[in-house]
């Protein structure tokens, strides 16, 4: 027997700057978001891949050095 289906589901992302691993809970059936690494603060788009729990990440924007200006 199986229960209800998740509301929410894992996505995981590598930083495409510092290859940190990150991880957000996204809506499930969600195929897009964004998030923060957690270690370089590089704001990245992630999408869905065809594993279900590894997404695929890329940089957005120039906003992303906008930390390394402050250092």
């Amino acid at each position: 027997m199986t229960g209800p289906a998740p509301l929410e589901v894992t996505a995981e992302w590598i930083c495409t700057r510092c290859g940190s691993t990150n991880r957000r809970l996204v809506p499930a059936g969600a195929t897009r978001a964004e998030d923060v690494c957690l270690r370089c603060h590089t704001l990245h788009v992630i999408e869905a891949d065809s594993r279900p729990v590894r997404w695929r990440a890329q940089a957005k924007g120039k906003r992303s050095d906008k930390w390394l200006a402050r250092k």
